[in-house]
């Protein structure tokens, strides 16, 4: 029998919308900090050198000039800016020694930011120039130059399950393959920015973070202060996709606040934030599968390479993360998984949308079509096939799949797209230079086993049935906020628009993860839900107690107190609270990290004179378990679409032969446009998740991760060419091409 919900399953509007449409919410950069100065970096012009000489002195003269800092005034503490606590700790504040070209050197505080800026051309610079590297395969060379101490392997992440050797002895074929991917960037609305001040020994920092309680955390240990003596507030976030999962400015604001004893703010320009923050790692992906010759898997075996930059940061997480997924998805009892994570002297790579799995399924799922054409097997019926079920154990894990809709994912994307008809078109010419696309993949809800997740949430029932929702989720813009009002609303039984979600302030919030790995609604959702079931458990009792019956005899239905059997024996929460509000708490840890599944599908036509491609169709099903709100789950798959498109065909920062990035800005850096998109059909699969908050698990992540795959299938199809190399542009096409059909003509 199917649950009734009122509030659940609703497409409602988010619930700051008209905020955002007309202006009215706040960001980092509107808040008013009155005496606040502004912030400049000085950024290194070498892509690896040491400072012999450091001369502020001329800058520090420059009327309006409040204050210097480098290296000589920072705490010599090494620490990891991202998220995940057993990262290597190899960044420091400020560093005698530069890694990238960027990289913070000195930091100015100002009147205005016209005078600070001015002050940046005042600082004398002396540096011992140092030989650098860029390719990550030359940089493990043991001659290669030593980016940091311990060498230019910042990490080696090795996972195996069967007998690798057995298997491939075993299969009836195996095919290799090489595939490359590039660098892109998070290219978010808003900018990274950071303000903060210090007074009478307290802290406090207002950043456009993603985790302010791990900003939080990083802070307490760089300045050797304790937690309660450092607060963090998130107003409104333009957008993260991971790039604000990382501690970049805090520090810097927090130095310099605590040195002036001044209000401080610091925002990146554009070319800022391309040059001195995070993109996603490069990656150079080996894959060698054995198969049998009906098409089953028997062995696999991966060799990655990822360019980390200057710093580790999420490097080896990343590369753990590859081993997990993609890899689970298709059942092959024997996989030998190894990545090295490499220093390069190039922009840090961090954390990113998909976290390693576009890079991993770009190579699984080009080769699964290679492997579909050499045996003669339907592509689609070779995924399903071996695709994993609810019920197996995820080897990569080692934790039972306890919902999958993956199976239902194709069957629908391949309707919707009409993938029988089509195919048949093409290949009696009726569609020329068009092919179609698939690709699969699983994503996680959340990064458990891994790391211990937490998430605690607060649910204040007020003495006027309001409802008042403390938690520290973060709300970059993906409807997190309207989301927990809606599993708040639904487990309390009252009206959505009687609950109020706070903004992250860890002085006023309970401690949460942070958005990132899709795991919010899965972990702070459920935290959310379990501390209103804590609130509602209190009301009845307290309501039984004035009604003179017990409390399972009792339901409350929108905000209205009544007796299951007599639904006309009511009252309100008001009557029931009578000036003492109701106050339920909750911590959540995951047992699991909840699978998300997802087929796509897509249409395009490839032009044979100029290698242009254009993307017609795509059809994304999704496995999300419960769709708490339809709307926003086909918004987050709309936007993962558009940007898989940018990873597969547009999207990479480029360095010249100094390590200084080229397209440093949106003019020569080529993001999508809205002319350039297909129509996108959203699809929602519900496999319901039994421990999701009312079955949900997530979605934030996955649309992006098959598009660039589905894009070369579909490529090879209609022009007969397999790049191997992202992003695919015209122009590696047109050589591909051009090469066919060279050896066409020789024979």
């Amino acid at each position: 029998m199917s649950v009734k919900f009122s509030v659940v399953g609703k497409s409602v509007p988010k619930l700051d919308a008209v905020k955002l449409a007309t202006g009215k919410a706040e960001f980092l950069d509107d808040i008013k900090l009155p005496g606040a100065l502004s912030v400049k970096l000085f950024g290194s012009t070498r892509a690896h050198a040491r400072i012999k000489r450091i001369d502020v002195s001329r800058a520090e003269r420059l009327p309006g000039v409040r204050g210097i800092i480098t290296y000589k005034d920072a705490p010599r503490v090494p620490f990891n800016p991202g998220v995940y606590y057993l990262l290597p700790k190899d960044k420091y504040l400020f560093d005698e020694k530069v890694r990238y070209v960027g990289e913070p050197v000195a930091a100015v505080a100002a009147v205005d930011e016209d005078t600070a800026e001015e002050a940046l051309s005042l600082i004398e610079v002396e540096y011992e120039e140092l030989p650098a590297v860029f390719d990550p395969v030359a940089a493990m060379d043991p001659k290669a130059p030593r980016i940091h101490p311990q060498g230019n392997v910042a990490a080696h992440i090795a996972r195996e399950w069967g007998d690798v050797e057995k298997g491939f002895r075993e299969a009836d074929h195996v095919f290799e393959g090489r595939y490359t991917t590039g660098r892109q960037v998070h290219a978010t609305i808003e900018p990274h920015a950071c303000a903060a001040s210090y007074e009478s020994g307290k802290l406090t920092i207002w950043t456009t973070s993603q985790i302010p309680f791990h900003v939080r955390s990083v802070l307490s240990e760089v300045f050797g202060l304790p937690q309660h003596r450092i607060r963090v507030i998130t107003s409104y976030v333009g957008g993260g996709f991971g790039g604000k999962d990382e501690v970049i400015l805090e520090p810097i604001c927090a130095l310099m606040a605590i040195k002036l004893g001044e209000t401080v703010k610091l925002r990146l320009t554009r070319e800022e934030v391309f040059q001195a923050t995070t993109t996603r790692h490069p990656s150079i992906v080996w894959l060698k599968t054995g198969v049998k010759k009906d098409g089953t898997l028997v062995a696999r075996q991966v060799r990655a390479i990822l360019n980390t930059g200057a710093y580790a940061s999420h490097g080896p997480s990343v590369a753990g993360a590859m081993s997990t997924r993609e890899l689970g998805l298709y059942r092959s009892p024997n996989v030998s998984f190894e990545a090295d994570v490499v220093y390069t002297n190039s922009p840090t790579a961090g954390a990113f949308r998909g976290y390693g799995n576009p890079q991993q399924s770009f190579a699984v799922e080009s080769q699964l079509d290679e492997i579909a054409e050499a045996l003669g097997i339907d592509r689609v019926e070779l995924r399903l096939k071996n695709t994993i079920s609810a019920g197996e154990i995820n080897p990569g894990t080692g934790l039972r799949i306890e919902s999958c809709g993956l199976q239902e994912c194709i069957r629908r994307a391949t309707e919707r797209i009409c993938w029988r008809q089509k195919s048949r078109d093409i290949e009696a010419g009726k569609l020329r230079n068009r092919g179609l696309g698939i690709a699969c993949l699983m994503h996680n809800s959340g990064a458990f086993p891994y790391i211990k997740e937490s998430s605690s949430a607060i649910v204040q029932i007020n003495e006027d049935g309001t409802v008042q929702v403390m938690t520290g989720a973060a709300e970059i813009g993906q409807g997190i906020t309207t989301t927990i009002a809606q599993l708040v609303a639904e487990e309390l039984g009252v009206d959505l628009e009687k609950v109020a979600v706070t903004r992250p302030d860890t002085d006023f919030v309970p401690v949460d993860r942070g958005t990132y790995a899709s795991g919010e609604l899965y972990i702070s959702g459920q935290a959310a839900r379990l501390a209103a079931a804590d609130a509602k458990q209190q009301l009845l009792r307290k309501a039984a107690e004035v009604m003179k019956t017990k409390p399972e005899e009792l339901e409350v239905v929108q905000g209205i107190v009544r007796l299951k059997k007599d639904p006309k024996v009511r009252k309100t929460i008001q009557e029931i609270i009578d000036e003492v509000a109701i106050v339920g708490k909750a911590t959540y840890m995951p047992p699991s990290n909840a699978p998300i599944f997802g087929a796509m599908c897509l249409e395009l036509e490839v032009d044979p004179e100029t290698g242009a491609i254009k993307v017609l169709d795509i059809v994304y099903a999704a496995d999300v378990g419960r769709a708490i709100n339809p709307l926003i789950v086909e918004g987050q798959i709309e936007g993962g679409a558009v940007m898989g498109m940018g990873f597969a065909l547009t999207e990479d920062l480029v360095l010249d032969s100094g390590g200084r990035v080229i397209n440093r800005n949106f003019t020569d850096y080529k993001l999508l446009h809205a002319s350039d998109l297909p129509r996108i059909e959203p699809v929602i699969v519900e496999s319901l998740e039994p421990t999701g908050p009312f079955a949900a698990k997530g979605v934030g992540e996955p649309a992006l991760v098959p598009v660039a795959p589905a894009i070369a299938n579909a490529i090879y199809q209609a022009a007969g060419v397999r790049i191997r190399d992202l992003p695919i542009t015209h122009d590696k096409v047109l050589k591909a091409l051009k090469e066919l059909s060279s050896r066409k003509a020789s024979g």
